[in-house]
C-alpha cells in the first residue's frame, strides 16, 4: 500500500512539474536588466469610413478596422526596439517589447497594407504602395524599475479619404481606372501627427468583368499635409490597349484627418472637372466623421 502511495505521488509530482514548465515556456523571454513594457490597443473611439452615415456608432473595436499593428519605440530620436502583430496572431491587440527603464517615446501605427511600414525614424514614417486606412498613437512613455509598463492605448485615424462615385456606368472599353494625385503625403511625421514629404501617389483600380455597366466607387487615402492647398487628382480611365480614354482632373480637393471628401458626377465622360456645381459640408461633432460632399 505504501508503496503504491509512493508511486501515485511520483506521478502527481511529474505532472506538477510538466505544468510548470508549460508556465515558464510561456512566459516572455525579458533580458536581464530590461522590464516588460505592454501596450493593449483599445476601442478606436470614431466611425469607421464605411459607416460615415451612422451617426450613433461612437466605437469600433481596432481588430474589426485594421489587419495588422505595428509598434516602435524611440530614445532620443534613435529606435530601440519594435514589434508587430497581424490579424489572426494570438492576443492581436496587445504588443510587447523589453526595454531598460527610463523614458521613451512610442509610436504604433493600425494600417491594412501588406508591408509594414519604414519606422526608423518617428518623423519620417514611410508607407510603401497604396495608402490604406491607418490609424495613429503617439506618447512619451516611462517604464518603471520595478514594474515595467502596462499602457492603454486609444488610437485615432491618421489619414483623410477622397471617394469618387460615378453616376454613369463603367463602359466595356475600360480595364483600368488609375488615381494620380499630389498636394498629399504616403509618408508620416508621427510626432505631430501629419504628413511630412510632397509625394506623388498613384493609385491603380482594376475593372473587372461585374464592375462593367454599373456605377462604380473608388478610394483613396493619404496623410493630410499642413500647408497644403489641398490635393490634385487626376482620374484616368485606360483601355486593355493602355489607352487614354477619359480623364478628369480635380483641383484643390480639400483634405482633413477623419474627413471624407466625395465627388459624385459622370466620370466616363470626356473633358476636365475642376469646378464644383454644388458643394456642402456635413457638420458633426469631433468624434464622428465630417464629410464634404460635391458633385462634378
Amino acid at each position: 500500500m505504501r508503496r503504491l502511495t509512493y508511486i501515485s505521488l511520483f506521478f502527481v509530482c511529474l505532472l506538477f512539474a510538466s505544468c510548470q514548465k508549460i508556465t515558464i515556456e510561456d512566459e516572455p523571454d525579458v533580458p536581464q536588466g530590461k522590464v516588460m513594457a505592454r501596450f493593449k490597443v483599445g476601442i478606436y473611439d470614431m466611425v469607421p469610413f464605411d459607416k460615415v452615415n451612422t451617426a450613433k456608432t461612437r466605437s469600433e473595436d481596432i481588430a474589426s478596422l485594421c489587419k495588422h499593428l505595428d509598434l516602435a519605440v524611440y530614445e532620443g530620436g534613435e529606435r530601440v526596439a519594435k514589434a508587430s502583430k497581424d490579424a489572426g496572431d494570438k492576443d492581436f491587440n496587445t504588443l510587447s517589447v523589453s526595454l531598460e527603464p527610463g523614458t521613451y517615446h512610442a509610436v504604433i501605427l493600425a494600417h491594412n497594407q501588406d508591408k509594414s511600414p519604414t519606422t526608423t525614424d518617428a518623423r519620417k514614417i514611410t508607407f510603401n504602395g497604396d495608402m490604406s486606412d491607418t490609424f495613429l498613437w503617439s506618447e512619451d512613455i516611462t517604464v518603471a524599475e520595478d514594474k515595467g509598463l502596462d499602457e492603454a492605448v486609444n488610437m485615432h485615424r491618421a489619414v483623410a479619404m477622397v471617394r469618387i462615385i460615378t453616376t454613369d456606368v463603367v463602359p466595356e472599353n475600360v480595364s483600368t481606372v488609375q488615381l494620380y494625385y499630389t498636394g498629399g503625403s504616403s509618408t508620416l511625421d508621427a510626432i505631430a501627427g501629419e504628413g511630412c514629404v510632397n509625394s506623388r501617389q498613384t493609385v491603380k483600380r482594376t475593372i473587372t468583368d461585374d464592375m462593367r455597366g454599373k456605377t462604380a466607387t473608388f478610394e483613396i487615402y493619404t496623410f493630410p499635409k499642413g500647408g497644403s492647398d489641398g490635393l490634385k487628382l487626376v482620374v484616368t480611365a485606360i483601355s486593355p490597349t493602355g489607352q487614354t480614354v477619359y480623364t478628369h482632373t480635380f483641383e484643390n480637393v480639400p483634405v482633413e484627418c477623419n474627413q471624407i471628401t466625395q465627388y459624385k458626377g459622370a466620370l466616363f465622360t470626356n473633358g476636365s472637372s475642376g469646378s464644383d456645381t454644388s458643394s456642402k459640408f456635413l457638420i458633426t461633432t469631433n468624434d464622428q466623421w465630417t464629410t464634404l460632399d460635391k458633385t462634378f
